[in-house]
Protein backbone atom coordinates (compact mmCIF):
# COMPACT_ATOMS: atom_id res chain seq x y z
CA UNK A 1 0.00 0.00 0.00
CA UNK A 2 1.15 3.42 -0.83
CA UNK A 3 4.17 2.21 -2.28
CA UNK A 4 3.93 4.27 -5.24
CA UNK A 5 3.72 7.25 -2.58
CA UNK A 6 7.03 6.01 -1.44
CA UNK A 7 9.60 6.06 -4.10
CA UNK A 8 8.33 9.61 -4.96
CA UNK A 9 8.88 10.22 -0.57
CA UNK A 10 5.53 12.44 -1.13
CA UNK A 11 3.22 12.16 1.68
CA UNK A 12 -0.67 10.98 1.05
CA UNK A 13 -2.94 13.93 -0.04
CA UNK A 14 -5.23 13.95 3.32
CA UNK A 15 -7.12 16.78 2.61
CA UNK A 16 -9.12 18.52 -0.22
CA UNK A 17 -10.62 21.92 -0.78
CA UNK A 18 -14.43 22.31 -2.09
CA UNK A 19 -16.01 25.36 -2.66
CA UNK A 20 -14.56 27.04 0.74
CA UNK A 21 -14.44 23.81 2.81
CA UNK A 22 -11.55 22.21 3.07
CA UNK A 23 -12.75 17.97 3.45
CA UNK A 24 -10.75 15.16 4.98
CA UNK A 25 -9.29 12.54 1.75
CA UNK A 26 -10.27 8.60 3.70
CA UNK A 27 -9.04 6.16 1.54
CA UNK A 28 -11.08 2.96 1.62
CA UNK A 29 -11.51 -0.70 -0.53
CA UNK A 30 -13.12 1.18 -2.95
CA UNK A 31 -12.38 0.04 -6.31
CA UNK A 32 -12.00 3.01 -9.13
CA UNK A 33 -15.00 5.82 -7.52
CA UNK A 34 -14.74 8.39 -5.02
CA UNK A 35 -17.55 9.79 -3.21
CA UNK A 36 -18.87 11.90 -0.03
CA UNK A 37 -20.24 10.63 2.95
CA UNK A 38 -20.80 11.58 6.33
CA UNK A 39 -18.99 9.94 8.85
CA UNK A 40 -18.92 11.08 12.74
CA UNK A 41 -20.57 13.95 11.80
CA UNK A 42 -18.58 15.35 9.21
CA UNK A 43 -18.15 15.56 5.38
CA UNK A 44 -15.67 13.04 4.37
CA UNK A 45 -14.07 12.02 0.59
CA UNK A 46 -13.59 8.31 0.29
CA UNK A 47 -11.35 6.96 -2.29
CA UNK A 48 -9.94 3.93 -3.53
CA UNK A 49 -6.65 3.09 -1.58
CA UNK A 50 -4.53 2.05 -4.65
CA UNK A 51 -4.50 5.65 -6.58
CA UNK A 52 -1.23 7.75 -6.11
CA UNK A 53 -1.39 11.33 -5.45
CA UNK A 54 -0.84 11.50 -9.37
CA UNK A 55 -3.91 9.84 -9.68
CA UNK A 56 -5.99 11.07 -7.50
CA UNK A 57 -5.15 14.64 -8.00
CA UNK A 58 -6.34 13.95 -11.29
CA UNK A 59 -9.57 12.43 -10.17
CA UNK A 60 -10.41 15.13 -7.86
CA UNK A 61 -9.70 18.08 -10.41
CA UNK A 62 -11.85 16.65 -13.02
CA UNK A 63 -14.61 15.79 -10.31
CA UNK A 64 -14.56 19.28 -9.08
CA UNK A 65 -18.08 20.53 -9.79
CA UNK A 66 -19.52 17.01 -8.98
CA UNK A 67 -18.04 17.14 -5.80
CA UNK A 68 -19.47 21.11 -5.41
CA UNK A 69 -22.93 19.89 -6.41
CA UNK A 70 -22.89 16.81 -4.18
CA UNK A 71 -22.14 18.41 -1.30
CA UNK A 72 -24.70 21.23 -1.25
CA UNK A 73 -26.90 18.77 -1.69
CA UNK A 74 -25.32 16.21 0.88
CA UNK A 75 -25.56 19.29 3.23
CA UNK A 76 -29.48 20.29 2.58
CA UNK A 77 -30.26 16.79 3.34
CA UNK A 78 -28.37 17.23 6.96
CA UNK A 79 -29.93 20.56 7.10
CA UNK A 80 -33.51 18.43 6.51
CA UNK A 81 -32.56 15.91 9.09
CA UNK A 82 -34.81 16.25 12.36
CA UNK A 83 -33.12 17.32 15.25
CA UNK A 84 -33.77 16.06 18.66
CA UNK A 85 -32.25 18.86 20.03
CA UNK A 86 -34.21 21.57 18.17
CA UNK A 87 -35.54 24.63 19.65
CA UNK A 88 -38.92 25.18 20.20
CA UNK A 89 -39.01 28.61 21.98
CA UNK A 90 -40.18 27.49 25.03
CA UNK A 91 -39.12 29.18 28.40
CA UNK A 92 -35.98 28.30 30.04
CA UNK A 93 -34.36 27.26 26.54
CA UNK A 94 -31.28 28.21 25.28
CA UNK A 95 -29.64 29.19 22.12
CA UNK A 96 -26.39 31.01 20.87
CA UNK A 97 -26.00 35.00 20.63
CA UNK A 98 -22.26 36.23 19.46
CA UNK A 99 -20.83 33.13 20.74
CA UNK A 100 -22.52 32.65 24.01
CA UNK A 101 -25.30 30.75 25.53
CA UNK A 102 -28.54 32.86 26.11
CA UNK A 103 -31.62 31.50 28.57
CA UNK A 104 -34.89 32.41 27.23
CA UNK A 105 -36.74 34.66 30.00
CA UNK A 106 -40.44 35.79 30.02
CA UNK A 107 -40.12 39.15 31.40
CA UNK A 108 -42.95 42.11 31.59
CA UNK A 109 -42.56 44.98 28.65
CA UNK A 110 -42.99 47.88 31.02
CA UNK A 111 -39.28 48.51 31.97
CA UNK A 112 -37.27 46.92 29.67
CA UNK A 113 -35.41 48.65 27.13
CA UNK A 114 -37.32 46.47 23.92
CA UNK A 115 -36.04 48.13 20.85
CA UNK A 116 -38.69 48.33 18.01
CA UNK A 117 -39.98 46.59 16.67
CA UNK A 118 -38.26 44.16 18.70
CA UNK A 119 -39.97 42.42 21.78
CA UNK A 120 -36.93 40.91 22.39
CA UNK A 121 -33.33 42.04 24.52
CA UNK A 122 -30.21 40.28 25.87
CA UNK A 123 -29.38 41.31 28.81
CA UNK A 124 -26.77 39.23 30.96
CA UNK A 125 -26.98 36.29 29.42
CA UNK A 126 -30.37 36.36 29.53
CA UNK A 127 -32.63 36.55 26.19
CA UNK A 128 -35.62 38.67 27.48
CA UNK A 129 -38.82 38.06 25.85
CA UNK A 130 -42.21 40.16 26.08
CA UNK A 131 -44.58 38.30 28.38
CA UNK A 132 -46.97 39.10 25.61
CA UNK A 133 -45.50 36.82 23.08
CA UNK A 134 -47.51 33.69 24.12
CA UNK A 135 -46.91 31.14 21.32
CA UNK A 136 -43.74 29.46 20.03
CA UNK A 137 -43.98 30.59 16.98
CA UNK A 138 -44.43 34.34 17.83
CA UNK A 139 -41.71 33.77 20.36
CA UNK A 140 -39.23 32.55 17.15
CA UNK A 141 -40.11 35.63 15.21
CA UNK A 142 -39.61 37.85 17.33
CA UNK A 143 -35.95 36.21 17.79
CA UNK A 144 -35.59 36.20 14.43
CA UNK A 145 -36.10 39.53 14.07
CA UNK A 146 -34.28 40.77 16.31
CA UNK A 147 -30.93 38.82 15.20
CA UNK A 148 -31.68 40.39 11.93
CA UNK A 149 -31.86 43.71 13.76
CA UNK A 150 -28.58 43.09 15.27
CA UNK A 151 -26.88 42.04 12.20
CA UNK A 152 -27.69 45.09 9.99
CA UNK A 153 -26.63 47.05 13.15
CA UNK A 154 -22.96 44.92 13.50
CA UNK A 155 -22.56 45.30 9.19
CA UNK A 156 -23.25 48.99 9.40
CA UNK A 157 -20.36 49.38 11.70
CA UNK A 158 -17.88 46.41 10.41
CA UNK A 159 -18.85 46.36 6.97
CA UNK A 160 -17.25 49.17 5.67
CA UNK A 161 -13.76 48.97 7.97
CA UNK A 162 -12.70 45.98 6.13
CA UNK A 163 -14.09 47.47 2.83
CA UNK A 164 -11.53 50.04 3.32
CA UNK A 165 -8.70 47.93 4.15
CA UNK A 166 -9.45 45.45 1.53
CA UNK A 167 -9.69 48.34 -1.00
CA UNK A 168 -12.96 47.35 -2.63
CA UNK A 169 -16.29 48.96 -2.54
CA UNK A 170 -20.11 47.13 -2.54
CA UNK A 171 -23.46 48.88 -2.98
CA UNK A 172 -25.77 46.96 -1.42
CA UNK A 173 -26.26 44.79 1.82
CA UNK A 174 -29.11 42.85 3.18
CA UNK A 175 -29.75 39.98 5.69
CA UNK A 176 -32.01 37.56 4.91
CA UNK A 177 -32.04 33.49 6.25
CA UNK A 178 -30.12 31.16 4.07
CA UNK A 179 -30.61 27.21 4.60
CA UNK A 180 -27.18 25.92 3.84
CA UNK A 181 -24.92 29.28 3.29
CA UNK A 182 -23.32 32.01 5.64
CA UNK A 183 -23.25 34.50 2.84
CA UNK A 184 -23.31 35.55 -0.36
CA UNK A 185 -21.22 37.73 -3.15
CA UNK A 186 -23.14 38.87 -6.58
CA UNK A 187 -20.99 40.44 -9.08
CA UNK A 188 -22.09 43.98 -9.45
CA UNK A 189 -21.67 44.18 -5.68
CA UNK A 190 -24.37 42.99 -3.39
CA UNK A 191 -23.24 41.65 -0.18
CA UNK A 192 -25.83 39.25 1.58
CA UNK A 193 -25.75 37.70 5.14
CA UNK A 194 -27.31 35.09 6.71
CA UNK A 195 -28.60 35.82 10.24
CA UNK A 196 -28.51 32.28 11.95
CA UNK A 197 -24.65 33.76 11.63
CA UNK A 198 -24.70 35.82 14.92
CA UNK A 199 -25.38 32.54 17.03
CA UNK A 200 -21.54 32.70 16.33
CA UNK A 201 -18.72 34.51 18.52
CA UNK A 202 -17.60 38.12 16.63
CA UNK A 203 -14.81 36.72 14.80
CA UNK A 204 -16.25 34.18 13.25
CA UNK A 205 -18.65 36.69 11.96
CA UNK A 206 -15.77 38.88 10.68
CA UNK A 207 -14.36 36.04 8.72
CA UNK A 208 -17.57 35.96 6.69
CA UNK A 209 -17.81 39.76 6.25
CA UNK A 210 -14.41 39.35 5.18
CA UNK A 211 -14.86 36.54 2.69
CA UNK A 212 -17.69 38.15 0.49
CA UNK A 213 -15.79 40.96 0.24
CA UNK A 214 -12.70 39.55 -1.17
CA UNK A 215 -15.49 37.90 -3.49
CA UNK A 216 -15.64 41.37 -5.21
CA UNK A 217 -11.84 40.78 -6.44
CA UNK A 218 -11.72 37.35 -6.93
CA UNK A 219 -15.28 35.90 -7.94
CA UNK A 220 -13.97 31.94 -7.34
CA UNK A 221 -12.44 30.16 -4.78
CA UNK A 222 -8.89 30.17 -6.43
CA UNK A 223 -5.43 30.51 -4.57
CA UNK A 224 -5.29 34.07 -5.06
CA UNK A 225 -8.94 34.45 -3.34
CA UNK A 226 -7.60 32.61 -0.63
CA UNK A 227 -4.58 34.52 -0.41
CA UNK A 228 -6.22 37.83 -0.05
CA UNK A 229 -8.69 36.28 2.81
CA UNK A 230 -5.50 35.58 4.82
CA UNK A 231 -4.01 38.34 3.86
CA UNK A 232 -6.90 40.33 5.23
CA UNK A 233 -8.22 37.98 8.43
CA UNK A 234 -5.10 36.00 9.34
CA UNK A 235 -7.56 33.77 11.73
CA UNK A 236 -8.80 32.37 8.39
CA UNK A 237 -8.14 28.87 9.30
CA UNK A 238 -9.49 28.91 12.65
CA UNK A 239 -13.08 30.92 11.77
CA UNK A 240 -13.47 27.72 9.24
CA UNK A 241 -12.58 24.82 11.68
CA UNK A 242 -15.08 26.68 14.32
CA UNK A 243 -17.53 27.04 11.74
CA UNK A 244 -16.96 23.40 10.45
CA UNK A 245 -17.80 22.38 14.12
CA UNK A 246 -20.64 24.05 14.97
CA UNK A 247 -22.40 25.50 11.64
CA UNK A 248 -24.79 22.64 11.34
CA UNK A 249 -26.40 23.47 15.03
CA UNK A 250 -26.30 27.12 14.31
CA UNK A 251 -28.22 26.85 10.34
CA UNK A 252 -30.88 24.79 11.88
CA UNK A 253 -31.74 27.49 14.55
CA UNK A 254 -35.63 27.85 14.01
CA UNK A 255 -35.81 26.20 10.81
CA UNK A 256 -39.35 25.19 9.75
Amino acid sequence: MFSNLRKSNMKPITHHQIDEQTLEVVRTTRKNSIALKTRAGKVVILVPKHYSNRQLTKVLSSSQAWLSQSLQQLEQRLVSQPNPAKFKGEWGETFEFLGQHVTLVCADRGGRNFKQPSHVCILERQCLVNEALQTHSQRGTAIETFMIQTANEYLAEKLPHYANQIGVRYHSVKVKGYKSRWGSCHPEGRLQFNWRLWQAPPWVIEYVMVHELCHLVHLNHSKAFWALVNQHYPKTAEAKLYIKQHGQRWISFLQP
